[in-house]
């Protein structure tokens, strides 16, 4: 007989066996619950750190989109400085009349507009609208044209860097370089560049201009004809001014009015030849306001013109030499005679100036202005206001306007003629001209920067400039004469070198 308390541990091992496969069931689905928790737990984690890095990213986007709504037009990446033309202006607009678009306006609103403000005024409005239109035309990321050119041949050396290139090409910046020379280009080489080729191209040497008058403005040289190559010459000179109108730099020569007319398509009248030869012009009035017929000047519709010594007649209109001048036709022979002198004689010239000079500026944009402001944006002011300068120049490193040192610069320039202050404002500026508005309007590499003096403290070396950031570094020099002899030293010793500092 089996005790009932083996009985019952054989009931428990029996309740036992049948018990274990429920438990490693039990066990299985609880090790699976918890492994699948925890990978959801996993799961929900890389989710939720996506959905973080989605949040950041698409955070950090809406601030650049905002950044770049509010911010100024982006720095080009691709130069070493901003052209006065394509430089962002933050400045304000006085009245809405100031952004007329010109070349919408008729010639009778123009014409009333004219009439109705300051001379200053109405062409202040008409360049703000030139200074927006050639500003839609620059681009940031232009890679600016490198230009290598010797000192010594700079006429030639420019002459051929223009040809190689197209006008489109050369609608980006130029970055100038002068061989032997260290100096690197942030608007300063190129602003010096356009002074010196617009003498070099004036030069008797090439036959191209001639000077008239004690103003020194520079008619082209019907001789220079015989120069050979002399139209691809005039083409690149129509370039050269082209470019300096289109990024906002000025030249120094003048053009007498004439070319600046016929540039714009403007009529040429036989007024125009007295700021030619004033002299010849009196004698064709005297003809027009007497009667010729009993004077008995035997004259016919011929013209004598010299070259080389020897004088030679040329026919103002066909068979001119047989037809006389009367009362009757001597209106039409002042006409001839005008166009013979100053656009016939040269006129491809005249037409190659203007193909080159359109290959790089609009067409028509300049219709607008008359020839003395087409020259007012190309060569600016003619004459150095000292109280302008002086109220538009910022002083720094410790310098201020009551400084002793100031205060004898200002009156040693005031002491000075045209020619001086002109060298001076070259040695700092890179150019002797100043532009249309003033001191005010002078550029540097980023955009507009005025005339700086800046103090350093070595007074044993002379004065030293930055052209590229319009900035004279000034030492405090014990005396105003030493201060006018270091000065004076300065602009006669090497002062159109260019180097790195």
């Amino acid at each position: 007989m089996i005790s009932a308390e083996f009985r019952g541990g054989a009931e428990l091992e029996e309740l036992w066996v049948w018990s274990m496969p429920a438990l490693m069931i039990a066990s299985s689905l609880g090790c699976i619950w918890f492994r699948r928790r925890r990978r959801s737990g996993e799961i929900r984690r890389q989710l939720e750190e996506r959905h973080l890095q989605q949040v950041v990213s698409v955070s950090i986007q809406h601030q650049r989109q905002e950044h770049q709504t509010h911010a100024a037009p982006p720095v080009p990446h691709s130069s070493s400085y901003i052209v006065p033309r394509g430089a962002y202006v933050g400045c304000k607009v006085e009245d809405d009349d100031q952004m007329i678009d010109w070349a919408e306006i008729s010639v009778e609103d123009d014409t009333l507009l004219k009439e109705s403000c300051t001379a200053e005024t109405y062409f202040q409005m008409k360049l703000n609208w030139l200074e927006a239109q050639l500003r839609k035309l620059h681009h940031v990321d232009d890679r600016p044209i490198g230009v290598e050119v010797d000192r010594n041949d700079l006429f030639y050396d420019s002459f051929r860097a223009f040809t190689r290139l197209s006008g489109e090409q050369l609608r980006s910046p130029l970055e100038l370089k002068f061989k032997k020379e260290d100096g690197r280009d942030d608007g300063g080489l190129t602003r010096h560049w356009f002074m010196l080729i617009s003498r070099e191209v004036t030069n008797p040497e090439y036959g191209l201009f001639s000077p008239l008058g004690k103003n020194r403005a520079y008619q082209i040289n019907p001789i220079s004809k015989h120069q050979p190559h002399h139209l691809e010459y005039f083409r690149f000179i129509g370039r050269v001014w082209a470019k300096a109108v289109f990024d906002g730099f000025l030249v120094e020569s003048h053009f007498v009015s004439t070319i600046y007319k016929y540039l714009m398509g403007k009529d040429i009248t036989p007024s125009d030849l007295g700021v030619v030869d004033n002299t010849y012009y009196a004698s064709l009035q005297w003809i027009l306001e007497n009667d010729i017929e009993h004077a008995e000047l035997d004259l016919t519709f011929v013209v004598d013109e010299e070259e080389f010594g020897e004088a030679t007649q040329v026919d103002l209109k066909e068979g001119g030499s047989e037809v006389a001048v009367t009362n009757e036709n001597k209106d039409e022979y002042v006409h001839l005679i005008c166009m013979q002198r100053l656009v016939n004689s040269i006129k491809p010239q005249l037409d190659a100036l203007k193909e080159g000079f359109y290959d790089i500026m609009p067409q028509d944009i300049l219709s607008r202005f008359s020839e003395e402001e087409l020259e007012l944006v190309l060569c600016g002011l003619p004459e150095i206001d000292i109280e302008d300068w002086k109220n538009n120049c910022d002083y720094k490193a410790g310098y201020k306007n009551t400084d002793q040192i100031i205060r004898w610069y200002w009156e040693i320039l005031a002491d000075w003629d045209q020619e001086m202050r002109a060298r001076l404002l070259q040695f700092v500026t890179g150019t002797s001209k100043v532009p249309t508005g003033g001191f005010a309007n002078l550029y540097g590499a980023t955009g507009p920067r005025k005339f700086q003096i800046v103090r350093v403290v070595n007074t044993a070396r002379l004065p030293q400039a930055n052209t590229c950031f319009n900035e004279l570094l000034l030492p405090p020099y014990s005396s105003k004469e030493r201060l006018a002899h270091c000065l004076t030293m300065s602009l006669y010793d090497g002062g159109d070198v260019f180097g790195l500092r």
